[in-house]
């Protein structure tokens, strides 16, 4: 149904794994049927050693999806990743940049292989101010430009999503402003 109308699901946010082992299987089952890559849920520790047998049963992936952590001393997603190769990332891009002012491009390059996806935000830097705030798009620092092209350049196969955090403007909509988010990246992309 959603394919016929142009719209490919590549992850379903769907699952945890504090959930018993049937329900686990439920949402695994709902990926595959929606065409998805995997189900995706927050990055941590745990989640890595319980989910990484489930999703090789199944032979699909946990996707991992990462806030704040990336600015904690000696994180490192190689940590989560070594649990299996069925896990990958969910990499958010806007939250990496706005949590630490690091180049996204560095763990984009490093980890291309193992990103399913990214969330795209536009965010000032954590040492700005406002610091670590959603803007509209092309208000704010994140090299959205930078992540399209090393993106586009290399060919890579990684789905990139609109992810819209900033408070939509009075007498405007959310889908008027994912159309701006398009747009902006389209005029980059050209």
């Amino acid at each position: 149904m959603y394919n016929s109308e142009g719209v490919d699901i590549h992850i379903a946010k769907l699952g945890s794994h504090s959930w018993p082992e049937g329900e686990i299987d439920y949402a695994f089952n709902v990926a595959r049927v929606l065409g998805a890559r995997g189900i995706s849920m927050e990055i941590s520790e745990e989640a890595a050693g319980i989910m990484a047998p489930h999703a090789e049963r199944h032979g699909l992936y946990t996707i991992f999806h990462q806030h704040g952590q990336v600015a904690e001393p000696d994180f490192s997603f190689d940590d989560y990743l070594s649990h299996g190769s069925s896990l990958m990332l969910n990499f958010d891009a806007g939250h990496a940049f706005g949590f630490t002012g690091r180049h996204p491009n560095e763990t984009i390059e490093r980890y291309h292989d193992r990103i399913v996806s990214i969330h795209l935000k536009d965010k000032t830097g954590p040492d700005s101010e406002p610091a670590n705030r959603n803007m509209p798009w092309g208000e704010g620092e994140t090299p959205i430009a930078d992540i399209l092209r090393l993106i586009q350049s290399r060919r890579w196969p990684i789905h990139v999503d609109i992810e819209l955090e900033y408070p939509v403007p009075e007498g405007s909509t959310s889908i008027a402003e994912v159309r701006k988010c398009v747009d902006f990246c389209r005029d980059i992309l050209g």
